[in-house]
């Protein structure tokens, strides 16, 4: 694999830094990142670093090696041939061995003095902001500018249709989020990407090397950047990350993030020290989050939670069992919760709590908090019943049993 031809081109209001990559598997294709003129000026338009995050799990897919025609940060380069290589191999069995190599090598340390975060309204999102701008007091650390980026979370891009739909989700939600930023008096950088048309096996496997390589192509406005950990806690990291090799990387996000940095930009994991209801218990407070709190990954293309989802869900059956769910009703329909999906997701936390730690963390608060549960009999039923006869029963038929089961 080859990664070439490093070119900015200005559009109206926006400008596009771009690459070719020349693959056996790919063919040539173009690899862009899309910002407003506004922010521009922290486009990395010297260095190819990020381009090369970002198409590192796709080449060591295909047994590629890279060869970029360019410059790129030597510690970069460094860590990923010696350590970040090896640790992807060992968290994807069709990871192969690769080499990276490069016509030329960089230590410069870039002036830049910005602490960035990436805003996405979720829970992780809004902990960061919680910790490192509301209560942090040293301006060396204190964020002072959020990113938004369209890198794989908004929809895949597998086909045209599916490429639209992001890119319209992705416009959408910056428009909503964009009002909390202006609140703070902060600057919400949008980052426009078709990076995702090269990770075909979906966002969650490969997100956090996306969403770093649209901080490093962003890189000449930071020198700090807070990556919001995925929910797990240290201990939760050590115990369980054996069920999501394969499945989603971060899981390695405290030894990868770092390995990930430069000579001018620090890439801190944060929010480890907390578990995902440990984080929701942490913000519920913070008023913010009662007007912005979106977690939802439905298959709209406006911002809106569905309610309905695996995130809506897990997020309002937590917030019901400390009590606090009818706080959320501006943002999200409790009735459509639970008419159309409590019972069936609270039903396969029980089921999976012996498996999975965010069923198990949930199951373990509604128990502390004398929320009455289905009995394992009852959900092995019911979700039995639901795959069963989901695609031939009509939706009153099925709304009965949900009745039945219950008042069991």
């Amino acid at each position: 694999m080859k990664i070439f031809n490093l070119k900015t081109i200005k559009d109206n209001y926006e400008v596009k830094l771009s690459v070719s990559i020349e693959s056996e598997q790919l063919g040539l294709k173009e690899l862009w990142f899309l910002t407003t003129e506004k922010y521009a000026h922290g486009l990395c338009c010297n260095r190819l670093d990020g381009f090369l995050v970002g198409m590192i799990f796709p080449a060591m897919q295909y047994g590629e090696d890279i060869h970029l025609e360019g410059c790129v940060s030597k510690k970069l380069l460094f860590n990923l041939n010696n350590y970040v290589i090896p640790l992807l191999m060992v968290f994807s069995p069709s990871a192969k061995q690769i080499k990276i190599t490069a016509d030329e090598i960089s230590t410069e340390r870039l002036n830049c003095r910005g602490v960035g975060t990436g805003f996405s309204g979720g829970v992780d999102s809004f902990c960061t902001i919680y910790d490192r701008y509301e209560l942090e007091k040293d301006p060396d650390y204190k964020i002072n500018s959020f990113l938004f980026l369209n890198v794989g979370s908004h929809g895949s891009g597998n086909t045209e249709k599916e490429r639209i739909f992001a890119r319209t989700k992705y416009h959408n939600r910056y428009q909503y989020l964009n009002t909390f930023p202006n609140e703070l008096g902060l600057d919400f950088i949008p980052l426009d990407s078709n990076l995702h048309d090269f990770h075909p096996w979906g966002h969650q496997l490969t997100h956090s090397l996306t969403t770093v390589s649209g901080v490093l192509i962003m890189q000449n406005l930071f020198g700090k950047y807070y990556f919001a950990s995925t929910g797990f806690s240290y201990l939760e990291l050590l115990k369980y990350y054996e069920a999501y090799l394969n499945r989603d990387v971060a899981i390695f996000d405290p030894v990868l993030l770092p390995l990930l940095s430069t000579e001018s930009l620090e890439l801190i994991p944060d929010g480890t020290p907390y578990s995902r209801i440990e984080k929701i218990r942490h913000i519920v407070n913070y008023e913010p989050v009662h007007r912005y709190l979106n977690v939802c990954v439905g298959v709209q293309e406006s911002h809106e939670n569905c309610s309905v989802c695996a995130k809506c869900s897990r997020t309002l059956m937590t917030l019901d069992s400390i009590g606090r769910m009818n706080e959320f009703a501006n943002l999200f329909d409790i009735k459509k919760y639970k008419k159309q999906a409590e019972l069936r997701y609270v039903c396969q936390q029980v089921l999976l709590q012996h498996k999975d730690p965010f069923a198990r963390a949930s199951i373990k608060l509604a128990k502390e908090n004398g929320v009455k549960l289905p009995s394992c009999l009852v959900c092995y039923i019911f979700i039995s019943l639901i795959n069963i006869v989901r695609a031939s029963l009509p939706p009153t038929m099925i709304a009965k049993i949900k009745t039945i089961l219950k008042q069991n």
